[in-house]
């Protein structure tokens, strides 16, 4: 065989490999993201849906940003800020914010000016003006090098696998999808309000309107899509963090490393609507597996459970009636009594979100589909006083008294 023909001959080869490559339904399948690393997290319990190189090492460019407006929250929280809080705008942050040599967004601020805490969160998580973080780093710790610091500190706390080294992201420093995930989590869970502000399509800043950089939502809005943070630089490539909630779940995903701002958002969004139909699909598993034991005996439903923000939902007539209580509905005053045998009473004030249990009031929270009330596990051990606990691997969910270890049977 000549030198041509042993070329030619590989080169029928590779496009007979590439054809099977391209038209198996095994490829097709075997992941729904071309982006290089990748986190689908489920909110409300924290799992894992789907992972692609989650835990590798990469730049997060203005990802960053998401921890220092997290500590600004953490001193909202301690009350040393408020978002009315007037912000000075030191001569170096001013210069920082107008040198065109650095990376990231262009959003000059004046040096000597006082921006409230609003804006500049507003500036960090939309345009993400970088000089804002190094404002409010500097008024936090004194300097950005003490918040960069401190930055850190939350993060090993939290978990994260990260090393910051500066308070904005236009540098070389390095994270993973699976941190970054953590940290969104955390973030909406202890500050939801940060979704009031990465929801937000554009803001004004010195009479121009500046447009949040995740397109999907300043220029394509998807349902139930309220944030997160979009990061780029030449070394890290495009990255991007959303979450999106829909019926009682929240997915939460991170892309790292795609090539360009179209892939980013193409690929984020592909992964939250698969989270979306994982997380489904887990779910209806679960609900296929409960099993309902009260005091060893089997309590049969009259309608399958349901899972809401990751919490076991189970229709509360079916259940109590089961357990000896008279479940009564009073219209007028929109309340449900319920009457154990044993003269023990609960009272469900449904249009406060409120229940008297024993004497004492507590939150109450529940879920209606098709004109049942579906109540938590956990409020069934108040009224009860019991113990519970889900074994989801197996489906059974054991009511025992509190007096017995529940751990140890």
């Amino acid at each position: 065989m000549g030198r041509n023909s042993k070329f030619v001959h590989i080169g029928i080869m590779f496009l007979v490999f590439l054809g099977f490559y391209i038209f198996s339904p095994v490829s097709v399948n075997a992941s729904p993201t071309n982006a290089p690393m990748a986190v689908v997290m489920d909110f409300y319990t924290g799992e894992i849906l789907f992972s692609v190189d989650g835990a590798r090492r990469w730049i997060p460019a203005s990802l960053t940003k998401s921890m220092a407006a997290f500590i600004v929250y953490e001193e909202i929280a301690a009350g040393n800020l408020t978002h009315d809080t007037p912000i000075h705008v030191s001569a170096g942050a001013a210069r920082f914010s107008s040198d065109r040599r650095q990376p990231g967004s262009f959003v000059p601020i004046p040096s000597g000016a006082y921006l409230t805490v609003e804006t500049l969160l507003q500036l960090m998580m939309i345009p993400s003006a970088n000089a804002a973080s190094v404002v409010m780093g500097e008024h936090i710790s004194g300097s950005e090098a003490a918040f960069v610091e401190r930055m850190n500190e939350t993060a090993a706390a939290m978990g994260m696998y990260t090393s910051f080294v500066n308070s904005h992201g236009a540098g070389v420093h390095h994270s993973d999808t699976y941190s970054m995930a953590i940290l969104m989590r955390e973030f909406i869970l202890q500050f939801p309000d940060i979704l009031r502000i990465t929801a937000m399509q554009s803001m004004r800043f010195n009479g121009d309107v500046l447009t949040n950089t995740n397109h999907h939502i300043s220029r394509t809005p998807v349902d139930g899509l309220d944030g997160f943070k979009t990061g780029s630089l030449r070394q890290a490539g495009w990255n991007h963090s959303v979450t999106a909630e829909r019926d009682g779940r929240r997915i939460i995903v991170v892309v790292m490393g795609t090539p360009d701002n179209p892939s980013r958002h193409r690929e984020s969004l592909r992964l939250l609507e698969f989270g979306f139909r994982e997380l489904e699909r887990i779910e209806a598993e679960r609900i296929e597996r409960v099993r309902i034991f009260f005091g060893g005996s089997l309590i049969s439903l009259e309608s399958p459970p349901v899972i809401r923000r990751g919490q076991l939902m189970l229709p509360m007539r079916s259940v109590f009636e089961q357990l000896d209580y008279s479940v009564q509905w009073h219209e007028h005053h929109r309340l449900i009594l319920l009457t154990c045998a044993d003269g023990r009473n609960s009272t469900i004030f449904m249009d406060r979100n409120l229940a008297v249990v024993n004497g004492r009031t507590q939150p109450f929270q529940s879920h209606i589909v098709d004109d049942r009330i579906y109540i938590s596990k956990q409020f069934i051990e108040l009224v009860t006083g019991t113990a519970a606990e889900w074994n989801e691997a197996t489906g059974v969910v054991q009511f025992r008294n509190q007096a017995v270890d529940v751990l140890g049977g």
